[in-house]
Parts: C-alpha cells; structure tokens; sequence
C-alpha cells in the first residue's frame, strides 16, 4: 500500500518533534527550511535522517542529502525512495 505524501509528512513531523527538543509545538511546512529556521546543526541533521531511514526502512543516498533545503525536500526525497520499493 503506498502511503500519501501527506501521511508521510505527518510521520516525519512526529519525528522531527520527539527528537528535536524544542519543536514539539513548532509549526513545520514544506516551506520550512530545515538547516536554518528548524536550527538543525549538521549532526542534528544527520541523526534525524538517520532516524527518517529507519523509520521507512529506506536509504536515501547521502550525496542527496546536501539538496535537502527545506522539510518539503525531505519529504519528496522519501516519497521517491518508497516509490522505489
């Protein structure tokens, strides 16, 4: 069954909010720019990814994370990662 990008979205919000002290009531869009207004530095950035991998049970390539801008980026990222399966 694939999983809309809205169901994805949702689950790596939820992620990013019980793994990011300080976000738990944050407003997070596909506009966010997570390497500055969500204040992930790199190894923040790093862990969350490795736990979004995990939790879809996906790889995303790293020389793909360096694109990554904004929330909406990650989320296209796992969105064709799944497709994949």
């Amino acid at each position: 069954m694939k999983m809309q990008r809205e169901e994805i979205a949702e689950k790596v919000r939820e992620l990013i909010k019980n793994n990011q002290p300080g976000f738990e009531d944050a407003e997070i869009r596909d506009d966010t720019r997570i390497n500055t207004d969500a204040g992930f530095d790199s190894m923040t950035f790093v862990y969350i990814m490795c736990k979004i991998e995990a939790e879809f049970n996906i790889s995303i390539p790293h020389r793909k994370w360096d694109k990554m801008v904004t929330f909406g980026d990650v989320v296209d990222a796992i969105e064709k990662e799944l497709e994949k399966k």
